[in-house]
């Protein structure tokens, strides 16, 4: 018999969904595109005459390398309808094969990235998966990152582990905004959870855009993961999330910096009191609502500048890892506003946070693998943009390219590390939590 090539488009989606060239989940109407974008989800024959269409097809089961084995029999199955055969099709063989490959992905090695006291271990390999069975936004989420550390790695099947990990993520992010709504004592450390690793989700994807519209982006997820976190801080306390002991061991001493990061760290003030000191003028963020303090500029960047040093001594202590990734939200929305804006001292700033990216836990793979492109295109959009600015703090970028070990000829146009191209798998369709997360 002749064996079907498996196939990355839907069969039986929406009209609007063909002509956006994106995945249909076939749940409509409205699919999740279509309610999404809240466009009119029509489709080109009844479902009952689709799904008829669909129990009649099947695929051929191979091994994961796309290879047949000359020994095994050729099983002939169901393809699954709708997300399920999307998933399916995208990966190249049943779901339910792959679910299980990405759980034991999960509680033997993806895990580990988002552990940062020992505590985290049994709560993120073994509680946090149980309570995915009852949030299946959360298993969605799993299932996501997941198939994207595996992509992470290269090998032939990257490609499809990434369009299984955008389809997961997707499905989750859907189920996301409905629980978000309804925040309770009993599911608020799994929508925290959520919200966290959507964060990882997003930086582990290749894409065509900049390093720094892909942070800004970032950036705008980290503040909804702040905002769930201090709404839901009470429950979050007495949850099975060891937040609690992780509260209770910070406060590194800033003596423990390295005497280089020191001057780095004091020379970003000194800057910032003279550009900023004069300034009579109090800074406010597009999108704050009404109500909020305005903050001056010098005090907006020197709270900046104090999470940074934060962020350094805890790093340079050991004790919380990775809690480097933490600088967002510790300096807070109006100054990553004003990383959206390219305003050139958040940007040098930024840079300074790069180092500290580049320094950590390989283990932290979603986070390291952009170190360097950001200090880069964040060195060239000085150079560019702002020349003046870029002879003036010279010594912050030599320091800066000095600690990361780039050359100053070296292009902007860094791969990711798995050395893929982003021409391959569809982002389009990619949800992005910033539109319903907590502003």
């Amino acid at each position: 018999m002749q064996k079907r090539r498996s196939h990355k488009k839907s069969r039986n989606g929406c009209q609007n969904c063909k002509k956006w060239h994106t995945k249909c989940d076939e749940q409509g109407p409205p699919c999740n595109n279509c309610a999404l974008r809240k466009a009119k989800c029509v489709y080109s024959r009844p479902k009952t005459e689709a799904a008829n269409h669909d129990h009649n097809r099947s695929l051929t089961i191979r091994s994961r390398n796309g290879e047949t084995s000359t020994t095994a029999l050729s099983i002939e199955v169901e393809r699954p309808r709708g997300d399920v055969g999307t998933i399916c099709a995208a990966y190249g063989g049943p779901s339910r094969l792959l679910e299980l490959e990405l759980m034991h992905q999960w509680s033997t090695t993806t895990y580990k990235a988002f552990c940062g006291i020992p505590e985290d271990g049994p709560y993120l390999q073994c509680l946090l998966p149980r309570c995915a069975l009852e949030y299946d936004f959360m298993l969605n989420c799993i299932m996501a990152i997941s198939s994207l550390h595996i992509a992470q790695s290269g090998g032939a099947n990257s490609k499809k582990y990434i369009n299984a990990g955008l389809e997961y993520y997707n499905k989750g992010s859907s189920s996301f905004r409905t629980h978000l709504g309804r925040m309770n004592a009993d599911n608020a450390h799994v929508l925290y959870m959520f919200s966290a690793i959507a964060i990882s989700v997003h930086l582990s994807i290749p894409q065509r855009a900049s390093v720094i519209d892909l942070l800004v982006v970032a950036l705008d997820l980290v503040n909804g993961s702040t905002s769930i976190g201090m709404m839901g801080m009470p429950w979050l306390l007495n949850s099975a999330l060891p937040l609690r002991a992780f509260i209770s061991r910070m406060g590194a001493s800033k003596d423990l910096i390295d005497a280089d990061s020191k001057i780095a760290l004091a020379r970003l003030r000194a800057i910032n009191d003279v550009r900023n000191q004069v300034t009579a003028e109090p800074i406010s963020s597009n999108g704050v609502a009404d109500g909020v303090i305005e903050i001056r500029d010098h005090d907006l960047f020197e709270m900046a500048i104090a999470g940074l040093e934060t962020c350094y001594a805890e790093e340079a202590r050991g004790i919380l890892r990775g809690f480097g990734t933490a600088f967002p939200g510790l300096a807070g929305k109006p100054f990553t506003s004003l990383v959206s804006k390219s305003d050139p001292f958040a940007l040098l700033i930024i840079s300074h946070w790069a180092v500290l990216l580049s320094k950590m836990d390989q283990g932290i793979w979603w986070v390291t693998t952009i170190a360097d492109r950001l200090a880069i295109e964040i060195s060239d959009l000085l150079k560019t943009s702002h020349p003046d600015l870029s002879l003036e703090w010279a010594d912050a970028m030599v320091w800066v390219h000095g600690q990361m070990g780039i050359s100053w000829s070296q292009s902007r146009e860094l791969s990711y590390s798995s050395g893929l191209s982003s021409d391959s798998w569809d982002v389009s369709s990619l949800t992005h939590e910033t539109d319903f997360f907590l502003n």
